[in-house]
């Protein structure tokens, strides 16, 4: 497939998306009719694996489209660039005056469309709107919202101290009430997970350098130290600091890829805080180094294309692998995983980790797109899934100029071309009938647009680090 048909297919599928967001100020429905873009009324079927209460549902969510207007932006057409525009200065400006100050955007709130508030789809009552970051806010993203609207990024800030819950010393939660003036009651379960520290620590440090507000710098500051007594002996840290007894199985284990993105999101942090905080920024990149190093110590066999999930918090056993197609809530993909690796290195420079990434994308070269399982409806591969592996083989040739992975994209770009792109928009997921913006098409259309930009020797198309 030549770059100038992915292109051809791009264009395509941006043109109806921004057409299907007139109506709603500029904002992308999340759920559209592949053949015209159409907001489809009636939520479809969850696919296996996805949950109702992480969709969208005449909603619009900015960070599920996230990677869709990066690549509008960087595609260089006036329209595309304006789009992108309208679509961040209306949610700026009318969808972030919320009580706390937290965005409605994310895993389980939204913009409702039809009826301008606030919507979640975890709770049936609007009023108890949940915040979850799902994934990190990128730098150039802080960047336009910051420009159209300053104050809804220091408010973002201050509305971050929701997350830390009711009870004795600090303990915080990956969940926060959106349009309630509270702090969650202390559970059964922390859910503290360390990848949503990373997230917390990028955005207040983004909002400390606009402002230099000392609260801002102790919130940074205390989510800096909040991970680093609970690491174990090589570095690594529990997927969540506290759990029953009863769900020590999964929760009660390691996290290599958890450990990973903290220890990423430090780094970008202490990039951005450095001229303001040294000290700080010296002490973000000491913890990032051991975290990155508890990461590769975890217990991955490259050479047999083991890549581990979680891992037992005492015998450093391996618990569960990362898969190759097909993830679902709670289990990761090896080439998401890569991706971040090669985040990491770019940072670092350390050759461990785009070894790392080079044996994962071998292991998608090994083991293509299932199409045979796809045609049987066997399973259903969300969208992210493809657009993860065209990214990591995008940067892989992107490094190393070594072209093999150039043609595998390419090759995957045909295959996933003939799986999604059946109509204008791409497919949420294999095997389904509509475009759906929580299963990952617009890393899809990144993934797609880069490789092909890449193909061109012509790549303004940053890659895209958030889905960790």
């Amino acid at each position: 497939m030549t770059s100038e048909e992915i292109l051809g297919k791009i264009h395509t599928a941006i043109n109806v998306i921004i057409k299907a967001g007139t109506p709603y100020k500029g904002l992308f429905p999340s759920i559209l009719a592949p053949q015209n873009g159409e907001m489809l009324l009636t939520k479809p079927t969850k696919i296996p694996g996805q949950r109702n209460g992480d969709r969208a549902h005449l909603g619009s969510n900015l960070i599920h489209d996230e990677p869709l207007l990066q690549t509008m932006y960087a595609l260089g057409k006036p329209q595309y660039a304006e789009a992108a525009d309208r679509y961040l200065c209306h949610f700026s400006l009318n969808c972030t005056d919320t009580l706390t100050g937290l965005f409605p955007w994310g895993e389980h709130s939204f913009w409702h469309v039809l009826e301008e508030r606030v919507g979640c789809s975890r709770n049936s009552q609007d009023g108890n709107a949940i915040h979850d970051h799902l994934r990190q806010v990128p730098f150039w993203l802080w960047e336009k919202l910051n420009s159209f609207n300053p104050d809804c990024i220091q408010n973002f800030a201050d509305g971050l101290d929701y997350h830390w819950t009711q009870g004795s010393g600090y303990e915080y939660i990956r969940h926060a009430n959106i349009n309630i003036l509270s702090r969650l009651e202390r559970g059964g379960r922390s859910c503290d997970f360390p990848r949503h520290s990373g997230f917390y620590i990028f955005d207040l440090t983004y909002a400390y350098v606009q402002n230099q507000r000392p609260e801002t710098l102790e919130q940074i500051c205390l989510m800096t130290d909040y991970w680093w007594g609970k690491r174990d002996e090589i570095g690594l840290l529990l997927i969540e600091s506290r759990s029953p007894k009863e769900a020590e199985r999964f929760f009660g284990n390691n996290a290599p890829t958890q450990t990973l993105s903290l220890g990423a999101s430090l780094l970008e942090s202490a990039d951005l805080i450095e001229a303001f905080e040294a000290d700080l920024a010296s002490r973000m990149r000491n913890y990032a180094k051991e975290y990155i190093a508890g990461f590769l110590s975890a217990p991955h066999q490259l050479s047999d294309r083991k890549f581990v999930s979680l891992c037992q918090q005492e015998t450093q056993e391996i618990v569960e692998l990362m898969s190759t197609w097909g993830s679902v809530y709670g289990t990761s993909t090896a080439c998401g995983t890569a991706v971040l690796c090669i985040n990491a290195w770019r940072l670092t420079q350390n050759q461990e980790l785009l070894n790392w990434a080079r044996a994962v994308g071998q292991a998608y070269l090994d083991e293509p797109l299932p199409l045979a399982k796809i045609k049987a409806e066997e399973f259903k591969i969300p969208a992210v899934d493809p657009g993860l592996v065209l990214g990591l083989f995008s940067d892989l040739y992107d490094i190393t100029g070594e072209s093999d992975w150039l043609e595998a994209g390419l090759d995957l770009a045909e295959d996933v071309c003939d799986v999604y792109f059946q109509n204008q928009l791409p497919l949420g997921a294999s095997s389904t009938g509509w475009y759906e913006s929580q299963l990952g098409p617009a890393f899809l259309i990144h993934g797609l647009t880069r490789l092909a930009l890449l193909a061109q020797d012509n790549c303004t198309l940053a890659p895209n680090y958030t889905a960790r």
